[in-house]
Order: C-alpha cells, then structure tokens, then sequence
C-alpha cells in the first residue's frame, strides 16, 4: 500500500493497483483516472435575436409564445389579446360559420392545428377540438378564392334556407287548415236526402206530386 498527498491537499492510497482518496470521514472513495478522457457536455445552444420569429403584429422577435407554440402562428402573447382573430372557435363553428367541410380542416394541407378541451356541457361526449379563428379563416379564403366569393356563397345558403323555410311553413298551415276543417266538418254538409212529405193531386195536369222541406218537388203519373 502506497500513501501520498497530491496538490489539493487529499491523502490518496494504492490498494490492489486502485488509486483512492481518504475522505476524512471514515471511508475511501476512488480517485478521479486523470489518464481517462473526460466527458464534455455540449453548451446549451444561444438563439439569436435574429434567428427567433418575429410577431406578424408588432413585428418584434420574441423566444416564445402560446399561439407559437400550439399553432405555429407566429403571434407573441402581448398582441395575443388585441384581436378577435386570435380567439378559438369549436369545430361546428369553424365550419357552419366559414363553410367549410371536415375534409378542409383535417386532408386539405396542411392540416389546420387543434388544441382538445373536455366537454362543458357533455361530459360524456368527446373532447371539443377549438381551431384558431385566424388560420381558420385563412383556411376558407383558399377553399372560397377570395372574400366576396365566401360573402356569396353565404348569401345563396341564406336564400335557400328561406325558401325551404317558407315552404316548410306553407305545408304546416295547409295541414292546419285541414286539421280545422275536419274538426269543424258536419254531417249536415254531406249530400242532402230528400224527405218527401204527402202526396197531393194536380187534377189539371193529372200529375202527383210529392215535396221536401228543401223545395225539391217530385212529380210523377200513376197508370
């Protein structure tokens, strides 16, 4: 056994060809292999100014954000707020709103991000999935072409939602209408039978004649 000080200070021995250090509180521990490499660690990596995204409102770089990170919408959270696009909106309303179809927002590409929020009003329904208003209306503005496209699309749906409306409605009151009439309908306005009353004689013709409360008069020779 070998015993020795190095520079630091630390009593360091040799047992059995391994080099170890006394604590000094009762136990050896191994010495550092000087002759071995050391691991290096990597830096953390430094991101430039220049190389962050810069927000499309104020224009200014910023490290991160929410509407950047869940929808690569390059948006920093201090104009998140100053306008309506950069709200959410549940699927129903992405599509009943900017006329979109279920294969717009999930196959046409890319795929149109989502964040998925448990169900207020049904717990036991399926998670809601709350598109950005934004990207959603970008989306429609490449399905539409343009603006006023989209503008008369939705008028045309509007009129023919109209139209079914008010033919729908014709129907219900003719079918109402009927329904009064048959709850009104009497016996009296079927086809009228005549109650003839006593036969009399008209001797200058030498005819009978036989009449109904209705003025109905029959007349008739007997042989």
């Amino acid at each position: 056994m070998l015993r020795r000080q190095d520079a630091a200070g630390s009593k360091s021995l040799v047992l059995g060809g391994q080099r170890v250090l006394d604590s000094g509180g009762g136990f050896l521990v191994e010495a550092a292999d000087e002759s071995r490499p050391r691991p290096v660690r990597d830096a953390a990596p430094v991101v430039l100014r220049d190389e962050q995204p810069r927000c499309m409102v104020c224009h200014l770089p910023f490290p991160q954000s929410y509407l950047f990170d869940t929808f690569d919408y390059s948006v920093c959270d201090q104009c998140r707020d100053d306008d309506d696009r950069h709200s959410l909106m549940t699927r129903t309303e992405a599509k009943t709103e900017f006329l979109l179809k279920d294969c717009d927002l999930d196959s046409r590409p890319p795929a149109l991000r989502c964040v998925r929020r448990r169900n207020p009003h049904r717990a036991r329904f399926a998670d809601m999935r709350l598109y950005l208003r934004a990207q959603v209306e970008r989306r429609a503005l490449d399905v539409w072409g343009s603006r006023e496209a989209l503008e008369e699309e939705r008028e045309a749906r509007r009129r023919r939602s109209e139209r079914a409306g008010d033919t729908a409605a014709r129907r219900r009151l003719r079918a109402l209408r009927m329904d009064v009439r048959s709850a009104l309908y009497d016996r009296s306005t079927r086809a009228h039978e005549h109650a003839l009353g006593e036969e009399t004689h008209d001797a200058e013709r030498d005819l009978y004649c036989r009449a109904c409360a209705c003025g109905y008069v029959q007349t008739y020779e007997k042989m």
